[in-house]
């Protein structure tokens, strides 16, 4: 096979030229992205602190359109609670750490996570800033303060099955 050795020596002979680029990284695993949807959920919850069931849901279901009408949905009643998807975020783990780190945020009995002054004035800058995090923003202002504890059981525990 005379053609494959010379395709091979002709690769092997040439000179080429490495430039190290980034990985990207889909903006729902950024951290940067992380935190400021954590601050602007708890920003927009009721009294400024939510517990982690819900910030799993709002995390969840933040990250696409389909997910912002799902919830949009099962709070207008369109949609039962065992028809919206929802998971565990790790990202939002690594941003309430992160957060807690900063001083953006407490945590209360390992239960709830809250917002400080200076997660609020962050959660103001960021909604002041007006170009980024638009849709997310709109999102959680409509429904965070309209998810409740009762409706997360529903959700997490399933109980429309029963």
């Amino acid at each position: 096979m005379p053609s494959e050795s010379s395709l091979r020596n002709a690769i092997l002979g040439g000179s080429f030229t490495y430039i190290a680029r980034p990985d990207p990284v889909p903006g729902d695993l950024r951290m940067s992205w992380g935190m400021a949807v954590l601050i602007l959920a708890l920003f927009h919850s009721r009294g400024k602190k939510s517990n982690f069931q819900k910030l799993q849901f709002l995390a969840h279901s933040v990250r696409l359109p389909e997910g912002r009408e799902e919830v949009r949905g099962l709070l207008a009643g369109k949609y039962r609670a065992t028809e919206v998807s929802v998971r565990v975020e790790p990202s939002l783990n690594r941003a309430v750490a992160f957060a807690h780190a900063l001083k953006l945020v407490k945590i209360d009995k390992g239960t709830s996570v809250s917002l400080t002054d200076a997660g609020a004035k962050m959660a103001k800058a960021i909604l002041e800033e007006g170009e980024s995090l638009t849709e997310e923003a709109r999102f959680l202002n409509e429904v965070a303060p309209r998810v409740t504890d009762a409706l997360m059981k529903r959700v997490w525990r399933l109980e429309d099955l029963l």
